[in-house]
């Protein structure tokens, strides 16, 4: 080979490294089998998206050292992705929060946001609600109604720029607008909850704990994709999760597509 056609052949092989971009496919599910979501449908689009990569809305403590799973579960994702890994034997890796449902317990947010909203509807529904927090409790409960409404359809219908709107007017609702209701109504702050330490915090800093960790997690799930999109460059990534997420997932990562060299796709107008 003379010289100019190897310096040819090296200038084109690095030229296509800098162009190769990795994949992302964030993929909104339903945890729980669903009329049009189950784990056949999941199937199908995994095998449709053909990732080399699937990262697992789970921590590590569902994983042996191997990153096999460790126990069984029934949930859409799990039946899913054994599946497709028995058929293609791709790589798995959890991105979720380490110890998230502990972490709630210990610091008290669970299960105070549930008590706090089954006070909440105690008080509207017997006609005690502040008049001028009315109006923001029936607004969350509508929101709420509409997303979940969205759960009883194809996976189309919860992977959209819509959908994503609508979980994101849901979420600013309950962890802004309704820790300002509980804040403001004297009750929140009069009833308290026993922390496993011993401690005790009231129903209004345990909601307020569920706000912040809410953000907490979500950036958490954020950054443990980006270091898997420096890991695994240049390939297919299947992100799956709730879709409740998809939202934050999005505002998050997709700002550092150009500077990390990714591109993220709905999963219906992916071609490998």
């Amino acid at each position: 080979m003379t010289r100019s056609i190897l310096t040819f052949s090296i200038v084109v092989l690095l030229l296509g490294c800098e162009t190769k971009k990795t994949n992302l496919i964030l993929i909104g599910t339903v945890h729980e089998p669903m009329e049009n979501f189950n784990p056949d449908s999941l199937y199908a689009i995994l095998e449709h998206v053909k990732p080399d990569v699937i990262l697992y809305e789970l921590d590590s403590s569902f994983f042996d050292e191997d990153f096999s799973f460790n126990r069984e579960l029934s949930s859409n994702e799990f039946i899913a992705t054994t599946r497709y890994v028995e058929n293609h034997g791709i790589t798995v890796r959890p991105y979720d929060f380490t110890g998230r449902n502990e972490h709630r317990i210990k610091i008290g947010s669970r299960p105070t946001d549930g008590n706090v909203h089954r006070l909440l509807d105690s008080l509207l529904s017997n006609g005690l609600m502040p008049a001028n927090h009315h109006s923001t409790y029936s607004s969350f409960n509508q929101i709420n109604d509409s997303l979940i409404a969205r759960a009883y359809g194809t996976a189309e219908s919860f992977n959209n720029v819509k959908t994503d709107s609508i979980s994101q007017l849901r979420q600013q609702l309950q962890y802004e607008a309704l820790n300002d209701v509980v804040r403001a109504i004297p009750l929140f702050s009069e009833m308290y909850h026993l922390l496993p330490s011993g401690d005790s915090i009231t129903y209004l800093e345990g909601y307020e704990r569920a706000a912040d960790f809410w953000h907490l997690r979500n950036q958490t799930m954020a950054t443990n994709i980006l270091k898997f999109i420096d890991v695994y460059n240049g390939k297919t990534i299947v992100v799956l999760n709730g879709f409740f997420h998809r939202y934050y997932l999005n505002l998050e990562l997709r700002p550092l597509q150009e500077s990390m060299r990714f591109q993220i796709h709905e999963f219906y107008n992916y071609k490998k």
